[in-house]
């Protein structure tokens, strides 16, 4: 009995050995398992600041792209607004080419009336003359006709001629 006492003693030490030594292996296991684990986690938390980052970064594209829709927007509405005053100018210039065509036609216009005024006050100039003349003359021949009305009333006498050609009558004019 001793001897299977002993042996039974000596293949449990043995037993207690080898479960102490796969124990000491478990536990370095454990160790190893439990660093991994730590791994792992810090892992995972730099995945869960790369995903924060990512859907900020995401934010920011969406409004980049909004601000870049605005701005295209605003350019937009400077173009049609350039191209409108384009359309503005390309009238006021047409505006001006007529205001100055009408301005030429008006010009030419007040030439043609200054040269008629100047011809209409010439022929005034002749037809004040002329008038002033016939005037003279009128007051002339008013002048005659009184003399000879005054002399038809004042007649005396026929003169006689001393000549031998033919008598004329010849009224004295007093």
């Amino acid at each position: 009995i001793q001897g299977t006492v002993a042996e039974a003693v000596s293949a449990m030490q043995d037993s207690s050995t080898e479960v102490e030594q796969e124990a000491a292996r478990a536990g370095n296991a454990g160790l190893a398992l439990h660093a991994i684990q730590q791994s792992v986690l810090s892992v995972v938390e730099q995945a869960n600041q790369a995903a924060l980052a990512a859907q900020k970064m995401e934010s920011a594209a969406n409004e980049l792209v909004d601000a870049m829709d605005a701005v295209s927007a605003v350019v937009e509405e400077n173009t049609a607004a350039t191209e409108e005053m384009a359309a503005s100018s390309t009238q006021v210039t047409q505006a001006i080419e007529t205001i100055a065509s009408v301005s030429e036609e008006n010009s030419a216009a007040i030439e043609e009336v200054s040269a008629s005024s100047e011809e209409m006050s010439a022929q005034v100039e002749e037809v004040n003359a002329a008038a002033q003349s016939l005037a003279e003359m009128a007051r002339a021949l008013q002048q005659i006709v009184a003399e000879f009305q005054l002399s038809n009333a004042r007649v005396s006498k026929p003169l006689e001629s001393t000549s031998n050609h033919k008598e004329k009558e010849v009224f004295e004019v007093v």
